[in-house]
């Protein structure tokens, strides 16, 4: 509780300065944005604080749900009797919860919750929703829900059931699974149960770059819980780094088409490329799957967005597209909150799968609660490719929505008016036209390639067919980092990574890096008074250090390391 809040802008906030001292947190919209980690929250717990005012994003909300921490929408009427003085009770409170949140709080934990349930002490939730044309989120949910008679499966959901379902898989990573561990000891003391473990993955990835004392005893820790539990767990190597990053190895060797996943962190919707549901969700989520094998789930309320016609250039690609398409006054106001984006149209079928990832990683960055494609030829190529199934085995999974489902609006991606599209810093969202910045000539330092986002053979195809028989401009940095050893095996033999380090590009071992901040300047981290171009996902301040951070496309970026400045690869 000593560092909360303290890593705000300006830093206003000192260490010390909240904790002991207050019990109340007031903040504004979209308050912990993006965040699945549990140690904010934790953080106000540790240091007395009980209520929080504001618009908190959904998983931050329910991680502070299942630590009993109220969290109180600012737009609503108890919010303004709280601010004026007034008294509110603790069940006023509650009422402003989703039902099963509420039962959570009174519980006293999520794991409390769900041992009641199979105790029969509090009823499984009952959904009566007549059978109904569903979307391909509605229809995933459904399939997986616990219904009256203990059995899986509804014949319908809608939005606004709250619902207990089973997971396919699960997954979480160092930095959170000791919050897990400690979650299910606070429960079941040394004796932790773990119901299936054969669906439950555990990865040291997040700092794989990093090797002190404190995170090398976090992968530690994984390790002995999931290894003493029949776990599996992909950890380190101190040359190569991780295997691959969580979300890339579950996209190529785990999940599949149809399949309910929670992961530990809030860019599990990366894995919706596969037409599977993956929902990000916090470390006692995670605790309630590995040893009751459910988790809770509000449907949300599903935005259609059809994907249609070409891109006008082989200089734009999808990361292009999702920039400009966050930077829309509708997303920016906030109309994806909360919301499944469930990606369709034909042009899918002319979108290599590895492209359509970057549609689903980046709903998170539209505050959606998840993303999902449809089914596409461009999915039925890939597992085919990287797993070996057979075309009807794929096909007998795919999830279709109905012809008549029903949208809270449908919006579009025109990738015929896609031009290149540049986040300025602080927000994923501030993009604009790269016609607009170019003239600017703003100088970067450092450019980075890499994370789940990108770190692809084709991300890394594209940078070194700028890179190719040119050099990194001097005193720039710029860092590649494949998303798999799997990814970077592939570029090896195809002679990428051989044209990026001729070109002076510095190639990093695999991880999250310092996307997450997670490296040192060596590594990518952005020092003060630098500024960095990036090929990620996000770019609020501190992320990648407390240098400012622009987000791009790989071709942009690249680009961007040989002239020195923010510029297209048509400018070089």
């Amino acid at each position: 509780g000593k560092y909360l809040l303290t890593g705000l802008a300006e830093g206003i906030i000192h260490p010390g300065d909240i904790a002991g001292k207050f019990d109340t947190v007031v903040a504004g919209k979209s308050f912990a944005r993006g965040s699945s980690r549990i140690h904010a929250p934790l953080a106000f717990q540790d240091a007395g604080i009980n209520l929080i005012i504001a618009q908190g994003e959904r998983i931050f909300s329910e991680n502070c749900a299942n630590l009993r921490i109220h969290i109180v929408n600012s737009a609503s009427e108890q919010a303004k009797k709280l601010l004026a003085g007034e008294p509110v009770e603790d069940e006023e409170l509650l009422s402003l919860l989703p039902n099963q949140a509420a039962e959570i709080m009174r519980s006293g934990s999520l794991l409390k919750y769900f041992q009641d349930i199979e105790s029969g002490t509090r009823p499984v939730p009952q959904i009566e929703t007549a059978p109904r044309p569903m979307t391909i989120a509605e229809k995933i949910i459904a399939a997986k829900t616990l219904n009256k008679d203990g059995q899986i499966g509804v014949p319908a959901v809608k939005p606004g059931d709250e619902v207990i379902d089973v997971p396919d898989i699960c997954y979480g990573y160092e930095l959170q699974t000791n919050a897990t561990v400690n979650a299910l000891r606070q429960e079941f003391g040394e004796d932790v149960q773990v119901r299936h473990p054969e669906k439950v993955f555990l990865y040291s990835d997040h700092t794989a770059l990093l090797k002190d004392e404190n995170t090398a005893r976090l992968r530690h820790q994984q390790s002995e819980f999931a290894n003493g539990h029949g776990i599996t767990v992909y950890e380190i190597d101190p040359d190569k780094g991780a295997p691959a990053i969580c979300h890339t190895d579950m996209v190529e060797n785990h999940a599949a088409a149809g399949d309910l996943v929670l992961g530990n962190d809030s860019h599990t919707c990366s894995v919706g490329c596969l037409n599977t549901l993956a929902i990000g969700m916090g470390a006692v989520d995670l605790a309630g799957a590995i040893a009751y094998d459910k988790m809770v789930i509000p449907v949300p309320k599903p935005i259609r967005v059809n994907v249609r016609g070409r891109l006008p250039s082989r200089w734009l690609t999808t990361k292009d597209a999702m920039l400009q398409f966050l930077a829309t006054d509708e997303l920016r106001q906030g109309i994806a909150s909360g919301r499944v984006l469930e990606f369709g149209g034909e042009a899918l079928d002319n979108i290599p799968l590895d492209q359509q990832l970057k549609l689903t990683n980046m709903s998170i960055e539209g505050n959606a609660f998840t993303g999902v494609i449809e089914p596409n030829s461009q999915i039925i190529k890939f597992l085919a490719e990287k797993r070996g199934l057979s075309e009807e085995e794929i096909r007998r999974h795919l999830v279709y929505p109905d012809l008549n489902a029903d949208y809270f609006r449908t919006l579009e991606i025109d990738l015929s008016k896609v031009v290149h599209t540049v986040a300025t810093p602080g927000d994923t969202q501030n993009g604009r036209p790269l016609s607009e910045i170019r003239d600017q000539h703003i100088e970067i330092q450092e450019a980075y390639i890499g994370s789940c986002t990108h770190g692809t053979p084709e991300d890394l195809r594209q940078a070194a067919e700028v890179l190719q028989e040119r050099k990194v401009k001097e005193g720039v940095n710029f860092f590649v980092q494949a998303s798999s050893r799997e990814n970077l095996e592939d570029a090896i033999e195809k002679g990428y990574i051989r044209i990026l380090k001729d070109s002076g590009a510095i190639v990093l071992p695999i991880g999250c890096g310092a996307c997450m901040g997670a490296a040192s300047p060596e590594q990518g981290l952005v020092q003060e008074d630098k500024r960095a171009i990036s090929a990620t996902n996000r770019n609020f301040h501190g992320r990648m250090g407390p240098g400012d951070v622009y987000l791009a496309s790989v071709y942009v970026t690249a680009a961007s390391a040989v002239t020195g400045y923010i510029c297209g690869p048509e400018d070089i």
